[in-house]
């Protein structure tokens, strides 16, 4: 039977291979022999070079689902194709260009994108860079110039993920700046995405613009996964899994830096600190890097308890399923540590850090413009009932458990 749909898949824009629609469902993707014979690097962890095909019998590879884009941007772009959101494949081949990280799939009879709420400044913006983008809140690609910012184009390429107004969640742009900034103040020696509030051309008015880590100064890419890609999970699973899971992971896998282990522990403190109650395992990712798989810079980090309705963390954690961010307990902060193979030393200065910093983290939420004091107020409120329910204790904790866990030494040795 012939093939329904294939598209060609380049990383760093080198030809790799092509993605085909198979009968019953069912996906290949197969490398092009001269990528095999110039010996270049995998498109993920989960798809190893090989000469044998790569078969997924329900639908999209997982690290291809996981590119499709979610909530209003993908019924933004099954309404203009004129498809079923639920044909990933189709939206991926004709919104693959600019994807995360450095894979971009292309279709090689592109379907024409019909004209669209004309009058609605954000879904003309968002469809015109043919980028695909996960995340279920409003969102678009976009370029800086000298004059500001711009909505991006295919031809334009992009330099930020711009993130629009909720109805649904008040302030959310807001929140997740000063997220990002008290993580920042709380985070000094680690890599946080950078942000800023600005308008996009004179369409709109309002959004937040966040640098892509992915693109570096001279327009070459940078290629990473995403947590939820690199354990082979589809996108709809992103909520199956515990914060356990990401620690072993680096600890398990050969190329990872095993110091990582240490700053992706301290941002999951400040996950719950924070109430960034939402971080799944999306919301993580790694470089492929040089010298081994390394944290990406943290993103998409927003306090959402500060909505009552977002009050359960995302992940399991030290054996808790569905657990309230109220509930969580020193012992599993504790637990949490010690599979990440971290010796109680190193879970108290990761502590300790962040104490001496939570005044600076608060002056940081106050001095954080184009934000209502309402909302800085009710973050630093939530995060000192937090310090003071959970973080604060943790040292008396210690001193009653025995010592356990890998050496910091150890966890450093291969920094």
């Amino acid at each position: 039977m012939a093939i329904k749909q294939y598209g060609k898949v380049y990383l760093y824009d080198r030809y790799a291979g092509i993605l085909a629609e198979e009968p019953g469902n069912r996906f290949s993707f197969t490398y092009d022999e001269s990528y095999i014979a110039g010996n270049y690097p995998p498109v993920s962890m989960t798809l190893p070079v090989s000469h044998s095909p790569h078969d997924c019998e329900r639908g999209l590879h997982p690290y291809f689902d996981n590119l499709v884009a979610e909530g209003w941007l993908l019924d933004a772009q099954a309404r203009a194709l004129g498809v079923h959101k639920n044909n990933r494949f189709g939206l991926l081949l004709a919104f693959g260009r600019d994807c995360i990280g450095a894979v971009s799939i292309i279709d090689p009879e592109p379907r024409e994108i019909r004209s669209l709420d004309l009058d609605d400044p954000e879904h003309v913006a968002a469809l015109a860079g043919r980028a695909s983008l996960s995340g279920v809140q409003p969102k678009m690609t976009a370029q800086k110039t000298s004059q500001g910012y711009e909505p991006a184009t295919q031809e334009s390429g992009s330099t930020h993920i711009a993130k629009l107004p909720s109805r649904a969640s008040p302030d959310i742009l807001e929140l997740e700046l000063l997220t990002l900034r008290a993580t920042a103040a709380l985070l000094p020696d680690d890599h946080i995405a950078e942000a800023e509030i600005a308008p996009i051309g004179e369409q709109i008015p309002k959004a937040l613009l966040i640098k892509r880590f992915d693109r570096v100064s001279d327009g070459k890419k940078q290629h990473f996964e995403e947590f939820n890609q690199l354990f082979g999970k589809f996108s709809e699973d992103k909520y199956e899994g515990a914060y356990e899971d990401m620690g072993q992971f680096i600890r398990k896998t050969p190329r990872c830096v095993p110091a990582e282990a240490d700053t992706l522990y301290r941002r999951i403190l400040v996950a719950v600190l924070t109430g960034n109650t939402d971080a799944h395992l999306k919301n993580f990712a790694m470089f492929h890097a040089a010298e081994g798989l390394r944290l990406t810079p943290a993103y998409d980090l927003v306090a959402a308890a500060i909505y009552k309705e977002y009050q359960t963390v995302a992940l399991q954690i030290a054996g808790a399923r569905d657990i309230r961010i109220a509930d969580i307990k020193p012992k599993h902060l504790i637990l949490l540590g010690e599979s990440y193979g971290l010796p109680h030393a190193a879970i108290k200065l990761a502590v300790d850090d962040l104490g001496k910093r939570l005044e600076k983290a608060k002056q940081t939420i106050l001095q954080t413009d184009q934000v209502p004091i309402s909302l800085k107020d009710s973050l630093i409120q939530f995060m000192e009932k937090r310090w003071n329910g959970n973080f604060s204790s943790i040292g008396q904790h210690l001193s009653k458990k025995p010592s356990g866990g890998a050496k910091l030494s150890d966890l450093l040795s291969n920094d």
